[in-house]
């Protein structure tokens, strides 16, 4: 229960739906005791132009909230920018009058927007014989035939002589008790209504949350702005609250937001949570009655509370005929916030009328590129997945391809908490690869995939060194083969089952290529590891390596290459080392530092190694790289907490 003062709030709303003139605001006057009519000019005029907002007490002492809509044609845009967070409809239908225009386009419209049940308010019977009653509820009850409300039953009223009131507000009352509130389960989302400034309170913005729950102190960003405000206040039904929650009628105080920046339309929502988007995907209705829409149509589109204009791309077909289901993507001239499930509404622009709604799959930013037929295949999925978190993950997924995504993009494609994304992953298993250094995630076919076309360019690669096992890192990454990202996961992945080694000198080694050599490719290894052993600290050049041991071919560089792969020779600059004369090197570089406060004192090493200036420089720029010394100020010092200083610290206490 969520409490307003003394009262309990019913966390369900309620609005008003019909024609100009048959009603509307007099009924919510009638039940609530409050004018819904809040400006000016609709007091002077007695015609409604924008929301109002009345709270009902219900007989069991509850609270409910009813949105009061404009009537008018030319105030429909504000009528759906109130209708969109209802869960119950008044369809208020005048009996002189009965069924009109602005009857059947509230209809139409509340029919689209998904409002859950309803009933329809009879009124101003006290003008009417029975005759034109009973007329007129037939009318009615043949308007409703299809839609939401075609059970809905038909209350006659009349706020003059109070005929049929009780029995309204009891019936509407049942009505309320019976819809399940809105979840204050997660993330804070609210369509802003009406923003204002109030003195010594700052920025003042309005709505009704669509989920969550918004807190006194806690934070909202604004979207699509990205700006953030501590929330100073909250207000639920007028009276002021500790806490809001979806279905109450809402104000929220946001000083740190100027008013000027903001407007009906944007969306207070938890901070990094939603993203907006260009592009609105959706799964469309057509109104029966209405003229075909062409592919690439201008629109206007309205989720929210929110109004723009866009271009209607049809995915399927380059027409779409009345009463068809389809999906579809509207091109926004202005970003939107809006979540899978969300409903909306689609009306031409010349003339004003509404044509269709249905659901959002999702939003996001227009793509540089894309096909219908691709968009058209993505949205199917979508609809056949359904709302189940699970299912739009691992669509997310195929969505984003070899690019990945972290858990809070897809918090923010999807509309969820990080928590309920953690836990569809967990729920994936398999089906699904987190490459955990790089927080990004991956559909575990794309990983396998791409490891299999690695382990192809590697063989290209070295077709010409084939007993070569390792490549640079850098030519993966330059080449086109894969996105970068999955690149790295794949890596990552064969690391981790010791498929790969990854060394400091930025080589990948692959270790299933290391097969046994055969006795003349092992032989003239040995002989080149021995020659190598025996230059000791005057090292050779490859070409002069090739000389000694009398073979120049490409079965040289093959075998040079499987030395080098396994650590029997190191290459340094331009010179191969037996790889025990590095270690050799590496241990006395470290005990020179040592004996002289961590500082190599290189005169008394290069005496020691028995080397010359133009082997020295090279060898330590390449222990530099390996990150046992650092060169600072002309000056190398030991780097003692580095993995290579541990681990030759280890060597030197064995060799002690």
């Amino acid at each position: 229960m969520h409490e307003r003062g003394g009262d309990v709030i019913h966390p369900v709303m309620v609005g008003t739906a019909g024609h100009i003139d048959h009603g509307k605001s007099t009924l919510v006057r009638t039940l609530t005791g409050i004018d819904p009519d809040r400006l000016e000019e609709e007091k002077r005029t007695g015609m409604t132009i924008d929301l109002g907002f009345a709270p009902l007490r219900m007989a069991d002492g509850r609270v409910l909230g009813m949105i009061d809509v404009p009537g008018h044609e030319r105030f429909v845009r504000n009528m759906v920018a109130g209708s969109t967070g209802l869960d119950l409809a008044v369809l208020v239908v005048a009996a002189d009058d009965s069924v009109m225009p602005q009857t059947r386009e509230h209809l139409n419209i509340v029919d689209l927007l998904g409002v859950r049940s309803g009933i329809v308010a009879l009124t101003k019977v006290d003008l009417v014989d029975e005759e034109i009653a009973m007329f007129a509820e037939e009318e009615i009850r043949e308007l409703l035939q299809g839609t939401r409300l075609q059970d809905a039953e038909i209350v006659r009223i009349s706020s003059t002589t109070g005929l049929g009131i009780e029995e309204f507000r009891r019936k509407l009352e049942a009505l309320a008790a019976a819809v399940p509130p809105r979840s204050a389960e997660g993330p804070f989302r609210m369509p802003i209504q009406r923003v204002f400034t109030l003195k010594g309170i700052g920025t003042v913005i309005t709505g009704v949350p669509m989920s969550g729950s918004i807190s006194v102190g806690q934070t909202v960003e604004i979207l699509p702005l990205g700006k953030q405000s501590k929330v100073r206040a909250v207000q639920a039904f007028g009276e002021q609250v500790e806490t809001a929650v979806a279905g109450h009628s809402t104000a929220l105080s946001v000083p740190d937001i100027k008013a000027s920046q903001l407007n009906r339309g944007c969306v207070a929502s938890s901070p990094g949570v939603y993203r907006v988007g260009d592009a609105a995907d959706i799964e469309l209705t057509l109104l029966r009655g209405v003229e075909p829409l062409e592919h690439r149509m201008p629109i206007r589109f309205h989720t929210g509370t929110i109004e723009c204009r866009g271009v209607l791309l049809l995915l399927d077909r380059d027409r779409a005929e009345p009463g068809q289901e389809l999906t579809a993507r509207v091109l926004l001239d202005e970003p939107v916030c809006g979540v899978f499930g969300d409903r909306f509404l689609l009306r031409l622009q010349n003339p004003v009328l509404t044509v269709g709604g249905g659901r959002i799959l999702r939003v996001s930013e227009v793509p540089r590129r894309y096909r219908r037929k691709t968009v058209g295949d993505e949205l199917t999925r979508l609809v056949e997945v359904g709302p189940e978190a699970g299912g739009r993950v691992l669509e997310e997924l195929k969505r984003v391809g070899g690019e990945g995504t972290t858990v809070a993009a897809l918090a923010a494609a999807l509309g969820l908490e990080h928590g309920a994304i953690e836990t569809a992953l967990a729920d994936a298993g398999d089906v699904v690869h987190v490459h955990q250094k790089a927080g990004r995630v991956f559909l575990a076919d794309l990983v396998e995939d791409g490891r299999a076309m690695i382990e192809r360019a590697v063989e290209r690669l070295l077709k010409d060194r084939p007993l070569a096992a390792s490549i640079k890192r850098t030519q993966l990454q330059s080449s086109k083969l894969l996105p970068q990202p999955l690149i790295q996961a794949v890596l990552a992945r064969m690391q981790e089952q010791g498929v790969v080694e990854s060394s400091a000198q930025g080589r990948l080694l692959f270790r299933e290529r290391l097969k046994p050599l055969d006795p003349a490719d092992q032989s003239l290894l040995e002989k080149m590891h021995g020659t190598c052993v025996e230059s000791g600290f005057r090292p050779l050049t490859d070409a002069e390596l090739a000389d000694a041991v009398g073979v120049r071919d490409k079965r040289f560089q093959s075998v040079l290459a499987r030395a080098l792969d396994t650590g029997l020779i190191e290459l340094v600059g331009e010179h191969l080392y037996a790889g025990a004369t590095v270690q050799r090197a590496l241990v006395a570089i470290y005990r020179n530092c040592l004996r002289h406060d961590e500082e190599l004192v290189i005169p008394e090493l290069r005496d020691e190694l028995g080397t010359s200036r133009k082997f020295l420089i090279p060898l330590l720029e390449y222990v530099d790289g390996l990150g046992l010394t650092r060169l600072r100020g002309g000056v190398r010092r030991l780097l003692p907490t580095s993995p290579a200083c541990q681990q030759i610290a280890e060597v030197a206490a064995e060799q002690a």
